[in-house]
Order: structure tokens, then C-alpha cells, then sequence
């Protein structure tokens, strides 16, 4: 299961079970990370929960090698300032269907070659694009929009963009090293919510089964279960 890394933003407040991030205020300092590296083959997908619509720009994402734990300081932006330590492969979300992966990655930082276009083809996993995508034509920057990123064995950079894939958007990503998703919750994007698109666990099968029977909050509260398993059945 993929969760969100105890170190991020000071701006940032996760979920009980770190598989949502909320900035709770100003724009800024919001910047959150995988609890781990990426695995062979996967691909990180987040949904976007809520929007606060008195800031300009949206959501950032991409990859570094950098651990989070190591970080001396989070840094306040994925763009200009993880970019600029180096090592980091990160694009700003547009709200343009057509385009949704921004021009601001600088060109020193990475060996990017910029292509961010359709890539032709689709992922046939249909968890990455989500049920408001599939019912009406959203913009990436949507509530409800889906973005997923991966490297491709070669090291190359795909996004997804609910179901959409796009690139490579950069070439030759260390595949050799540890690559972290960074994820900035910047702008008008206020909160984000992990999205398992991996095999689930039999513990995420039964709590989703047990969420699908449970009507009400009340009735979640009077199950004979612990309070810290009770918060994570909610998420679903």
C-alpha cells in the first residue's frame, strides 16, 4: 500500500492513515512525498479531492532520488526549488485537456526532453481514470481528476492523466537509484488523496467490503474494532 511520507510541508496536514494530504493554509509549503520508493513497474496515482479557488496555479508532481528523510529542509515549492537541488523530474498540472503538463521544468535540472504529448497508448487499468473522468470530460485540474507518474524500465517518464498517458516526459531517470514521487499541493489545489492502483491488500479488501455495509458514521463508531481502524475504513 502506498501512503504519504511523514516529512512534508509545514502547511500540509495528512489523513490518520497518510493516504490523503491537506494544505490547511496559504498556497505555499505543501509539498509531500512517497513513504517509499517506487517498485519495479508501478505507478503512483492521486485523485484530486478539494480545490480553493482564491490562488492561481495547481497541482505539481514528478520524481526525485532524493529520500525525503534525508532532506534537510522541505522545501516551500517543487518548482523552481526541489527542480533546482537536482536529481528531480517534476511538471506542473494545466488545465488544458489537450496539454496538462506545464512548461516551467527547468531545462538544467534532469536531461528532459520536454515531449508531453499523448504517447498513443493507454494504461488498461480502469482505476486510473475515476468516475467523474468516465462520465464527463474533465480538465486535469478537476476535482475528481486522476494523475498517475511512472518510469518505464529504460527510464523513461510517463504521466497519466485520468487514463491519458503522456511522454516520455523526460529521459534517462536513474532507474538504478531510488525514485521518490514528490507531489506539491500548491494553488488552487487544496487537497489530494492516494488512489491504490496496485494489487490490494486483504486488509484494504475487507475494509472496503466492511465501509460498503456501514451507512452511517454512527454506525462505523459502534463496530468492536480499534479507533485507529475505524479512522482508516472511513478513508475508503
Amino acid at each position: 500500500m502506498m501512503r504519504f511520507h511523514e516529512r512534508h510541508g509545514t502547511h500540509v496536514e495528512l489523513s490518520p492513515c497518510k493516504t490523503s494530504a491537506k494544505r490547511i493554509k496559504s498556497f505555499a509549503n505543501a509539498v509531500v512525498f512517497s513513504h517509499r520508493p517506487l517498485v519495479f513497474g508501478e505507478t503512483f496515482l492521486f485523485e484530486i479531492e478539494e480545490q480553493e479557488k482564491d490562488w492561481s496555479g495547481h497541482v505539481r508532481c514528478g520524481i526525485t532520488t532524493h529520500n525525503p528523510q534525508t532532506i534537510k529542509s522541505v522545501p516551500p515549492y517543487l518548482l523552481p526549488d526541489m527542480a533546482q537541488m537536482g536529481r528531480t523530474w517534476v511538471f506542473a498540472i494545466k488545465s488544458t485537456i489537450q496539454k496538462p503538463l506545464g512548461d516551467e521544468q527547468l531545462r538544467d535540472y534532469g536531461s528532459h526532453n520536454f515531449q508531453r504529448q499523448e504517447a498513443g497508448d493507454k494504461d488498461t487499468n480502469p482505476v486510473f481514470c475515476g468516475k467523474k473522468a468516465r462520465e464527463m470530460q474533465l480538465r486535469p485540474t478537476d476535482v475528481g481528476s486522476r494523475i498517475g507518474v511512472k518510469v518505464s524500465p529504460s527510464g523513461e517518464l510517463y504521466f497519466f492523466v485520468n487514463g491519458i498517458k503522456f511522454g516520455p516526459c523526460a529521459l534517462d531517470v536513474p532507474v538504478d537509484k531510488d525514485l521518490y514521487v514528490a507531489v506539491d499541493v500548491y494553488g488552487t489545489t487544496k487537497k489530494v488523496q492516494i488512489i491504490q492502483c496496485g494489487v490490494p491488500t486483504l486488509v484494504d479488501l475487507c475494509c472496503e467490503n466492511i465501509r460498503k455495509c456501514v451507512v452511517s458514521q454512527a454506525d462505523l463508531n459502534i463496530l468492536p474494532i480499534t479507533s485507529q481502524l475505524k479512522k482508516y475504513i472511513a478513508t475508503f
